[in-house]
């Protein structure tokens, strides 16, 4: 078997045995006695020792600990194992959820600094009159440029607010898919009216960053069109409804907060 150094499978254990590096002399018995292959070498000058680049294939045969005269082999705690698997995931979780809480507040706070910052000191839109397209956006929204909110002018604001919102939805894109089962879950035992909350937000979010994309996608094409200010008005207004919904969701969630954070202080 080819020597594998740098390889993102490189690891000290399977789920049966673990090699302590420190303990092993490079004779590679081990890799003689290994039935399936897995035990492979770091052969490099200063630096010299088996290691275990295919831990899913191990059978737990034992015949490695079995010829190791120096002791570098020993089975693996299992419970142990679970115990550090499980705070890896909890730590995971907490950093996620962390960055959406962080990056949730700035996307509100930019939010709500565009829209009564500079949207709305104008003329109030008038949804029948979106029918014209030669109606203007800055015209009907009467934003001020120029105008410095919190340091910022609109264009910082607006790119702040654009930045984070990829950010979020990536983010929230990522939390969907590691609870993807309870989704499923959810569906499959008809437990939608219990979670309510949960699926009309994931619903809201997904209204409110279509139709928060689609305006940015016009503006990046250079199309003048009515549909935008009509696209940019509804997530204005389904954003106020979302932050209730997220508020709600994070304050329901306080509990399982302070839980990983004394998890992880252990």
């Amino acid at each position: 078997m080819k020597t594998r150094i740098f390889s993102s499978v490189n690891t000290k254990s399977s789920p049966y045995v673990q090699i302590d590096t420190k303990k092993c002399k490079a004779c590679w018995e081990c890799l003689k006695v290994c039935r399936t292959g897995i035990i492979s070498k770091v052969d490099l000058p200063w630096h010299k020792h088996a290691i275990i680049v295919e831990p899913n294939a191990c059978t737990g045969c034992l015949n490695c600990m079995s010829i190791c005269q120096y002791g570098a082999y020993s089975t693996v705690d299992k419970t142990r194992q679970e115990v550090e698997k499980r705070r890896n995931c909890t730590l995971t979780n907490f950093i996620i959820n962390n960055l959406l809480l962080i990056s949730g507040f700035v996307m509100i706070f930019s939010g709500f600094t565009l829209q009564f910052g500079f949207h709305m000191t104008g003329e109030k839109v008038v949804l029948h009159e979106l029918q014209s397209e030669s109606i203007q956006y800055k015209h009907l929204r009467e934003i001020d440029e120029s105008r410095i909110v919190c340091g910022f002018n609109y264009s910082v604001w607006s790119n702040i607010h654009k930045t984070v919102s990829i950010l979020f939805l990536l983010l929230v894109i990522y939390h969907i898919c590691i609870h993807w089962r309870w989704y499923k879950g959810i569906f499959k035992k008809y437990l939608i009216v219990k979670n309510s909350q949960v699926i009309i937000l994931s619903i809201l979010f997904i209204f409110v960053a279509a139709t928060g994309l689609i305006p940015w996608f016009i503006d990046l094409l250079g199309i003048s069109s009515a549909f935008r200010i009509l696209f940019i008005e509804i997530h204005d207004k389904l954003a106020l409804v979302l932050v209730i919904y997220l508020i709600l969701h994070v304050l329901k969630r306080s509990k399982w907060f302070v839980t990983a954070c004394s998890k992880l202080k252990r």
